[in-house]
């Protein structure tokens, strides 16, 4: 599972260490798969060898709309600030590093540990990451 430290101190000293998944804002005009080869490429210096989901591009007279299946759809509804969280499954032989501005600590961490976390110190994840990585485990993908 690879995680990284939320590191923000200005604008989310709430969260300031917490581990949570890797993700950034998603640019205009950017296909999902753009967007995670991009963030994952600028947080924790890795490329994405292989995305599961479905991605299908339709053309509409001029335009063009990209559907895909990611794993899982997350949204802040309460406190924070509103966020959606979109989770696709990946494949990765790099080693990470975190090497964007808000995060630090990138890793691989095995799944073993994230469980024990999220049992035992629940209060070490984003509110997103905790919900996200609580859902994959009840759904038997963790």
């Amino acid at each position: 599972m690879l995680i990284q430290r939320r590191w923000k101190p200005e604008s989310d000293p709430d969260n300031l260490g917490k581990w949570e998944l890797p993700g950034g804002k998603w640019r205009a005009q950017e296909t999902a798969a753009e967007c995670l080869r991009r963030e994952l490429l600028e947080e924790c210096g890795i490329g994405a060898e292989a995305i599961e989901g479905r991605f299908v591009q339709r053309v509409h007279g001029s335009e063009t709309v990209e559907t895909s299946s990611p794993t899982l759809l997350v949204q802040m509804v309460a406190g924070g600030y509103p966020s959606l969280l979109v989770v696709y499954t990946g494949y990765s032989e790099e080693q990470p590093a975190a090497v964007g501005d808000g995060a630090r600590d990138a890793v691989f961490m095995d799944t073993v540990e994230v469980k024990r976390l999220l049992e035992e110190e629940p209060e070490t994840f984003t509110a997103l990451t905790f919900a996200a990585l609580g859902e994959l485990l009840e759904r038997g993908l963790l």
